[in-house]
């Protein structure tokens, strides 16, 4: 099974409510191309998983709009969320679901990339920054990265 996870875009500094917080228009230009550049293996991609913070959704919606798919909106995609949490939600999740993107922030894309692979942190994620795994049980050390894509 794969497993994409993307970092939102750049978004406007914070001033308040972070969960408010919209992508720039370097934001939305680094999630167009990441698109553009990773075209071929997004086209796979069976269901959209979102953070319900503003900027993550406006970047999963680029890459929704794409890919002809609606976004899924789950609660517990936000940074600070426990990677075990994460986990616990993708081994319940139907295998029609595969390849299924998630589109989330720091930490938690950081910690669910390199805990999945067992690296440390040796796979930072920027901003649009775009992770492919491959594994059969979605555990920690248990994948296998195949790329990571960055965004300029």
């Amino acid at each position: 099974m794969q497993l994409l996870i993307l970092r939102h875009g750049q978004a406007e500094p914070m001033f308040g409510d972070d969960a408010a917080r919209a992508l720039t228009e370097r934001g939305r230009a680094q999630v167009a191309e990441i698109c553009a550049l990773r075209a071929a293996e997004l086209a796979r991609v069976q269901a959209i998983w979102a953070s319900p913070f503003l900027r993550t959704q406006q970047t999963a919606q680029i890459v929704a709009e794409r890919l002809r798919l609606p976004v899924i909106t789950e609660s517990f995609l936000v940074g600070d969320t426990s990677p075990q949490r994460v986990l616990d939600e993708l081994q319940q999740a139907d295998a029609e679901e595969f390849p299924l993107l998630l589109v989330s922030h720091q930490p938690l894309v950081g910690s669910l990339v390199n805990g999945l692979c067992g690296s440390g942190n040796a796979h930072p994620l920027g901003t649009a920054s775009l992770a492919c795994l491959s594994a059969e049980v979605w555990a920690n050390g248990c994948a296998e990265l195949e790329w990571l894509q960055h965004a300029e």
